[in-house]
């Protein structure tokens, strides 16, 4: 990277000194500046108790010597550069010469805000950069940070890397999408003062002081990825003249931010890490778990306040967002609640369910798995079915799709009359394959069919436990099971065990303290279920 730089900034320095040499003509300025002389070097370091001031040096002289030492590393910081040159903060010609060496600085050790400025991104600018009190147009990166005002999101395009495997042989198609990544979403952003970077791959990383405007520009992003274009290539010397097509691409983000206390660590190079980045990034994950065909856009709590909370901006193009609340997970151990962004017309009956999410939230908070778990999974079970525009099983006509419909609220239905009669074993088989019926749907709400799977696999262990916990009870007390007649029986058919196992599964339900001992086995396993929907990475 120092040997490119040191190319670029010797045409910098040729450039900007003949410019500078004629500027200082037309105006009559002073041909040249005192400067400091080269401090010696300790350790391969500028010494900074080097004060004296050598003789006058003309504004080329000026010029190569302080872009060499940038590109040598020993001035990295705009503060450290008006140190060097104490005798150009007053002058015209010294703060062209000043600005152009910080722009040097920059590109080299600015990382991703290499290219910010406190025009474009005059919000960023004033939440990233140190100030210089001197100069309007320059400053000194923050190393560490804890803003509340900050936001990140990372981007991912679906079905990259299998498009770059495809056009392999086609250069003209990989070179295209590669412009589109680097410099039209660039274009896109930067319009509303968000700041994107490549930043590896498929992958991008914008960052705003606005969680809104952050949010538009993510939106906007995807609606550009996708839209099927046909481009018209210019002929050149090497190629005629040609038309490119390129397919849709759909796209996962998350957004991250917007809390006092997570900091965001600006890195030595410029790059990003931190709490708020690690965050976006693992919306990201889920959001292409969730969605790995279709857009996804996952927002924190915080960034979800932030956006109800500001007017729609004028002239935006994805009007104003709304939000499905889709609970608490879990990212390592760091639990988080989790807005999942209505994109589009076609998503807005997933508004419906949201009554019944937030029932069932409020009661796997509480840890209410005795009854109240199961019967508002149902209800979301019934209300998915019912919400769900075309429901279609997999590959189904319209007439198999109503009987399909019909047959699944017949089984919640059953589910829930078991319940409440004490048969929990028909009662958590019904509520499992309900889950396996809804995930063959053609169209389902992943976030509500996950809660349901999960909750399945909850009862599951609860219902082990609660079997484990009766049979205890018929060895140990098998009088108050039995009649003395059927004790017998019982004893017999032990020594046969399929007849035995039959015995057992209708002994279990003349137990007198059936519903007690489910009351125990979910209480007991409550505190351990907590609410398991995570994200693995």
């Amino acid at each position: 990277m120092i040997a490119r730089a040191g190319g670029i900034a010797a045409i910098f320095i040729h450039y900007y000194a003949t410019a500078l040499q004629k500027f200082a003509n037309s105006r009559k300025l002073p041909y040249s500046f005192p400067m400091p002389a080269t401090p010696p070097r300790q350790g391969g370091k500028v010494a900074k108790s080097a004060s004296a001031i050598g003789p006058a040096r003309t504004p080329h002289q000026i010029l190569v010597e302080l872009m060499d030492r940038v590109i040598a590393g020993e001035l990295r910081s705009f503060s450290d550069l008006k140190a060097q040159a104490p005798g150009m903060t007053g002058t015209p010609l010294g703060r062209i010469i000043l600005r152009k060496v910080f722009g040097l600085q920059r590109r080299l050790y600015w990382g991703f805000f290499r290219d910010l400025d406190p025009v474009r991104f005059k919000s960023v600018w004033g939440q990233v950069v140190i100030q210089d009190p001197d100069f309007d147009f320059a400053g000194d990166l923050k190393g560490y940070m804890s803003i509340p005002d900050i936001y990140v999101g990372l981007l991912d395009i679906h079905g990259y890397t299998r498009y770059c495997h495809e056009n392999r042989k086609n250069m003209s198609m990989l070179d295209r999408l590669d412009r589109m990544i680097h410099e039209d979403v660039w274009k896109i952003t930067t319009k509303n003062g968000v700041l994107s970077r490549r930043s590896r791959g498929d992958e991008i990383l914008l960052l705003s002081a606005s969680a809104r405007d952050l949010a538009d520009m993510v939106v906007e992003v995807m609606d550009f990825f996708s839209r099927k274009r046909r481009i018209q290539e210019e002929a050149s010397e090497a190629y005629p003249a040609f038309d490119l097509i390129l397919p849709p691409f759909e796209v996962s983000a998350g957004i991250a931010g917007g809390q006092k206390y997570t900091p965001l660590v600006i890195t030595r190079d410029g790059d990003l890490s931190g709490d708020i980045v690690n965050t976006a990034a693992r919306l990201q994950a889920r959001a292409n778990k969730l969605s790995p065909n279709h857009n996804r856009l996952l927002v924190t709590s915080h960034v979800h306040q932030k956006i109800a909370g500001t007017p729609v901006r004028q002239g935006a193009t994805c009007g104003d967002l709304r939000f499905l609340n889709t609970g608490t997970i879990e990212f390592k151990g760091v639990s988080l609640t989790v807005y999942d962004t209505i994109l589009s017309a076609d998503e807005e009956w997933r508004l419906e369910i949201q009554g019944e999410l937030k029932e069932l939230y409020d009661s796997l908070n509480n840890g209410m798995w005795r009854s109240k778990v199961f019967e508002d999974t149902l209800k979301l079970a019934a209300r998915l079915v019912l919400s769900i525009p075309r429901c279609e099983a997999a590959r189904g006509t319209a007439d198999s799709t109503k009987l399909w419909q019909s047959q699944l609220l017949t089984l919640i239905r059953s589910a829930k009359e078991d319940f409440a009669g004490g048969n929990f074993e028909a009662a958590v088989t019904a509520l499992v394959r309900v889950g396996t019926d809804l995930a063959g749907a053609a169209e389902i709400d992943a976030v509500a069919l996950e809660y349901i799977k999960t909750v399945g696999d909850g009862y599951k262990e609860i219902l082990a436990s609660f079997v484990e916990s009766l049979d205890a009870e018929i060895g140990s007390h098998p009088d108050e099971v039995f009649s003395p007649t059927a004790k017998a029986t019982f004893e017999t058919l032990r020594k046969h065990a399929s007849l035995f196992e039959r015995a057992v599964e209708n002994a279990r339900h003349e137990v007198r303290s059936r519903k007690a001992t489910w009351f125990r086995a979910a209480d007991q396993a409550a505190p351990a279920m907590g609410v398991r929907i995570e994200s693995r990475k």
